[in-house]
Order: structure tokens, then C-alpha cells, then sequence
């Protein structure tokens, strides 16, 4: 014992613990572990391995260290904060660590293990104040660090406002009876970059409509910026069949939070043993059984064999999932997504009544596929040119084909909503989506904020790309549509027309219901191909509440709203016959009736193109 302080009590070993957490962690931190209830060292698992990387790699990166971590129950990531703000501030001179929990039971056990960590800790500095709420670390004669370690519930709004923070945790989040106001001041109190500090934001989720779920979709962005990824089998020794490339942290151009999500199955506990052979190879059998799928009204893969194939999971995982859902999810299985979720999305259960559920989406996002080109638009010698640019607005999934029968939808944007105004959120990009009539494949999409007197020459150069007689456009009334209509007027850009001479789409109380129907239908049938994964996403987050349809608290529907154009646009435009079969097509009269009885003068009209 002896031997070993002697070999800890060295600048060489000291300087190493103040660079790595992670070793001060596993050679002087202790915690009680959840499932024994004995003491042991902060060896970091599987998970804290892959929070700490992302950590390091950002602190590498900027200098600082800006995370929003979503987690599944239990894997230890408030543990491992603790423990690396207990370093960082145990191991620096006038360091301060504020910890806000969100209850007084959650802050009271939090405050516990930072005590217990400095009682064991076998290098641990002097401290004179070891209050309900705060370590102080310095000593009688005012020589020591002058560090401080302040714990306050999220019940106080005002807390921390008077301090100076360097090390920010923000325990459970998504809880707070008040998040907004609280990070607000909270995060004033940290001192801007250069200076090295860092803030955590962790929670498991709790719904729609709270400060974390909104910064987590903001900086997730739809997975399209990975910032970190690896092998499950790599990062996680218990799932040695996990060849997949599984990302962890994302973060969003231009904005300093990075999002880490750790998945149930990175928990090297949350695995159950079979007590015979027999009864591991029964079990093996009934998930390779295809289940009955009452919303696709056909027999298809259990979602256990799905994880199994898509992540590579061993049967004791899937053991215990069937066990956990049982015994600790009251046999919901949406429960046990929102508490051990796999994905992102899964996270999160909305209050009001998901329009897509979960199976329809995974069936949709297993078929979409990556576009051809990603980029920006641009005009060269008198053509549209695609000029690449992984962060480009347009993608295009399929070369256009001169023969071929396009028509796109547009949803200008720009408008807020009720909940919008409400929670001073920024309106909804533009969206222009383009559709392979005789496919039903997604063909293109444009998607981003624009001036919305441009949105019309976006349309147009995206027309000419595709053909403008064989792609006319179909332009949703609301907001700023009827702008995008005026100018497309001007261009003498073919339109869908719902009455002779009114061109554009109507979305109202009658064709809202429609268009979510029959994006369901014709998206369960195979009538619409889907090929964009963040249209995927927005259906995931489509709800209905109070008989209103649109997106939950702090996400986005203009693709859900493009795609339900679509599904309106392919019965009511006529498939135009092949160059070899007619060499003139004239546009028809829609079908009479379609909304409102005739006697009441509603017809609809699309125009001659």
C-alpha cells in the first residue's frame, strides 16, 4: 500500500491525472456500485469510454467542452461527470464546479458521491467547507486551492446566478420545472472561450416540448453531421458481432453543442443469461418468427431479430430486453424505448398521438437511400449546374430523365404556428420536393431558409433541371406560397391549378386529413417511395393533438407537408403517356367532387402542361 502512494505522489503521475480523468478516475475515485452496493474505483464502462473520447476530442478541438448527452437508464454518464468535475476541480487551483440536480433527493445523492470520491481519494487536497451543498478545497491558513465544488436544485431558478462557473452539470434536464429560465442564467455564469471551461447536459428524455429535447433536435439536425462514430463491436467488448459503424455525437455547423447518444446495448450489464441451452436455442427460434403487423397488414421481422441483424446483439441482450420490458416497462414496449432507447428518435414519446408510428417509419427508412449528388444550385451557360457542397440545400436522388413525368411540390415556409409564436421559434425552412410520376420515387429536394421572393427562381431552376413541360409545380397556399405562385405566374411556369385559372394547393381542414391519410396508405403500400431519411425523421415526430396535425414541440413538418402534397398530386395529375405512344399531351379535368359535393361549385382543375 505504501508502494503504491509512493507511486502516485510523483509531478509526472500528477501531471498525467490533471490531462486524464479517466486515469485519476480509475486510480483514486471510488463510487458505490449500483448493482452490489460495495465500493469500487471509477473504471470507466463501455459507455463512459465513448462520452470521454467525445469530450476529449471536442476539448482537443476547441479548447472547451459543450455536450448534451442523452442516455439510457442506468450506464453511469452522471457518475462519470462527477468524477471528471471532481478532478478538474480537485486537481486545479480557483476552479469552480456547479452541479444542478433536478430535485433535492437527485442533488442530495449526487452530492453524496463527489463526498465519497474526496474520502477516498488517497491524493485529496484540504478542504474547510464540507457542507449539505459544497466541498470548498483550501485550507486554515487561506494556501490551498481556492477551488469549489457547489451543488443547487433546478427548484431554484435563480441558482448559480452570483457564481462563477467553470464546470457546468446540468443533471436530468429534460425534468426541470423551468429549464429555459434556469440555463439561461446559468449560462451566463460561465466564461466565455478562450477560457477552458465545460458544460454537460444530460437527461434521459421526457417527451416533447422542454429545453433539452429542443437542443437535442436542434443539434442533431436529423443525423446528418456526425461528429463521432465507431465499431460497436470496438468500442463495446459484449457485442463482438457489432461490425456496424454506429454513430455517437453529432454537431451542428456553427454551433458549439455536440449531442452524445449511448444506446441500452452499450451497457455491458443489460444482458440476461439463459439457464440452459435448451432454453437459449427456444428462445433463438422465436425471434427469427415473423410477427403480425396490424398497421402494415402483413407478416414481417421481429423488431428483436431486426436489432440483432442491424446491430449485431447478442441473444442475452435481447434476453433481457424481453425481460426489462416485462418487468421494469409494465409490458409497454414504447416504454422501454423512451427509458433504453436505440436511437434518437426512440427516445422521445410526444403527448399528443404519433400520425406514423414507429414500424411504418423503420419500414420506410430501411428503403431510403443516399442521393446521387449533394450540393447547391447554380445556372452555367444557361442550363442548372449542381455544384457539389456536402452542406448543400439540393440533393438529387435519380438523373432526370427528358421522358420521363415529373411534378414537384412546394411548401414555402416562413409562417409560424400557434406553438411557434408561442415558444419564439424560428418558422419553418422551405421545402421544394420533386416526384417521378410513373415511379412514385422521390427524385430531388431542395430544403433550407431562402428569401421568399427567390423560392420562385429556386423552383424554376430545379424545373429546367427536370424539364419544365414535364415537371409542373404544385405550390401550397399558406404563408408566403402565394408569393412563390405570383412569380412562377411571371416565369410562365406550368402549375397545378385548383380551380381554372387559380393555380396552387389548398391546405385546410378538408385536405389536411387527406394528405396525412394518404401519405399513411400509399406509404405503407409501396404507392410512394420515400428516399430522403430527415422525411423519415420529421413523420417520426408528426402528431396529432387537440385534432390538429403537425410537428411536436420543437421539430419541423414541411417535408411531412411536401410528401403529403405528393400523395394528393399522384392520383389527381394524369401519367403522361411516352413519347413512342402520344406526341401531344393536353391536360384533363380532375375528378368532380373530390372535397365538396358539386352543387356547391368545387371542382378541381391542374394545368395544361
Amino acid at each position: 500500500m505504501a508502494q503504491a502512494a509512493h507511486k502516485i505522489d510523483t509531478d509526472e503521475v500528477l501531471r498525467t491525472y490533471i490531462r486524464d480523468p479517466k486515469v485519476h478516475a480509475r486510480d483514486c475515485l471510488s463510487i458505490r456500485d449500483h448493482n452490489t452496493a460495495n465500493i469500487v474505483p471509477l473504471a470507466y464502462n463501455a459507455s463512459q469510454r465513448v462520452l470521454h473520447t467525445v469530450a476529449e476530442m471536442q476539448r482537443a478541438d476547441m479548447g472547451i467542452v459543450r455536450i448534451l448527452l442523452l442516455k439510457a437508464r442506468r450506464f453511469g454518464g452522471s457518475t462519470q461527470i462527477q468524477g471528471r468535475f471532481y478532478s478538474k476541480t480537485s486537481l486545479g487551483f480557483n476552479r469552480n464546479t456547479f452541479i444542478v440536480g433536478h430535485e433535492k433527493e437527485s442533488t442530495n445523492t449526487l452530492f453524496e458521491m463527489a463526498k465519497l470520491m474526496q474520502e477516498r481519494n488517497p491524493i485529496a487536497p484540504s478542504i474547510i467547507k464540507n457542507n449539505e451543498k459544497a466541498i470548498k478545497f483550501d485550507n486554515s491558513k487561506g494556501t490551498g486551492l481556492k477551488s469549489e465544488y457547489r451543488l443547487a436544485t433546478a427548484e431554484n431558478v435563480d441558482a448559480g446566478r452570483s457564481q462563477g462557473i467553470h464546470y457546468l452539470h446540468c443533471s436530468e434536464e429534460a425534468f426541470w420545472r423551468d429549464g429555459g429560465t434556469l440555463l439561461t442564467g446559468l449560462l451566463q455564469c460561465v466564461p466565455d472561450p478562450p477560457a477552458e471551461t465545460e458544460i454537460f447536459r444530460e437527461s434521459t428524455a421526457n417527451g416533447y416540448g422542454n429545453s433539452f429535447q429542443e437542443a437535442v433536435f436542434n443539434a442533431y439536425s436529423e443525423g446528418k453531421d456526425v461528429y463521432y462514430a465507431a465499431k460497436l463491436s470496438e468500442v463495446g467488448p459484449h457485442i463482438p458481432d457489432g461490425d456496424v459503424i454506429y454513430p455517437f455525437a453529432w454537431q451542428r455547423p456553427g454551433q458549439d453543442w455536440i449531442l452524445v447518444f449511448i444506446p441500452w446495448f452499450m451497457h455491458g450489464r443489460y444482458v440476461r443469461v439463459f439457464d440452459t441451452d435448451d432454453q437459449r436455442a427456444a428462445f433463438k427460434a422465436k425471434i427469427q418468427e415473423e410477427v403480425f403487423e396490424p398497421i402494415e397488414l402483413q407478416w414481417i421481422e421481429s423488431e428483436a431479430s431486426k436489432l440483432r441483424r442491424k446491430y449485431g446483439l447478442s441473444l442475452e441482450q435481447l434476453h433481457w430486453r424481453e425481460w426489462a420490458t416485462e418487468n421494469k416497462c409494465n409490458g409497454s414496449v414504447s416504454k422501454f424505448r423512451q427509458e433504453y432507447p436505440a436511437t434518437v428518435e426512440e427516445a422521445f414519446l410526444s403527448t399528443g398521438t404519433n400520425v406514423y408510428p414507429k414500424e411504418l417509419c423503420d419500414n420506410i427508412e430501411e428503403n431510403c437511400q443516399e442521393p446521387l449528388v449533394v450540393g447547391d444550385l447554380m445556372r452555367a451557360a444557361g442550363k442548372t449546374r449542381i455544384r457539389r457542397n456536402r452542406h448543400g440545400k439540393f440533393r438529387l436522388w435519380e438523373k432526370p430523365d427528358p421522358k420521363g413525368q415529373y411534378f414537384m411540390c412546394i411548401d414555402s415556409g416562413g409562417g409560424k404556428n400557434e406553438r411557434q409564436k408561442k415558444e419564439k421559434k424560428d418558422p419553418d425552412p422551405t421545402c421544394v420536393d420533386v416526384w417521378n410520376h410513373r415511379t412514385g420515387k422521390q427524385a430531388g429536394q431542395w430544403h433550407g431558409h431562402i428569401e421568399y421572393d427567390m423560392i420562385g427562381d429556386v423552383a424554376e431552376m430545379i424545373g429546367d433541371m427536370f424539364g419544365r413541360r414535364i415537371c409542373p409545380a404544385c405550390v401550397e397556399l399558406m404563408n408566403h406560397g402565394y408569393t412563390v405562385v405570383a412569380d412562377l405566374k411571371r416565369k410562365k411556369y406550368p402549375m397545378y391549378e385548383r380551380l381554372p385559372g387559380e393555380p396552387g394547393w389548398s391546405t385546410n381542414v378538408k385536405t389536411k386529413p387527406l394528405m396525412v391519410d394518404d401519405l399513411y396508405r400509399m406509404a405503407r403500400d409501396g404507392n410512394i417511395h420515400i428516399r430522403c431519411r430527415e422525411t423519415v425523421s420529421e413523420m417520426r415526430t408528426f402528431i396529432e393533438e387537440n385534432g390538429k396535425y403537425g410537428s411536436a414541440s420543437g421539430c419541423h413538418d414541411e417535408r411531412v407537408d411536401t410528401a403529403g402534397m405528393a400523395s394528393q398530386m399522384f392520383q389527381v395529375l394524369p401519367s403522361r403517356l411516352a413519347e413512342a405512344e402520344t406526341k401531344e399531351f393536353f391536360g384533363f379535368r380532375n375528378i368532380a367532387d373530390r372535397y365538396k359535393p358539386e352543387d356547391e361549385g368545387y371542382r378541381e382543375y391542374y394545368a395544361r402542361v
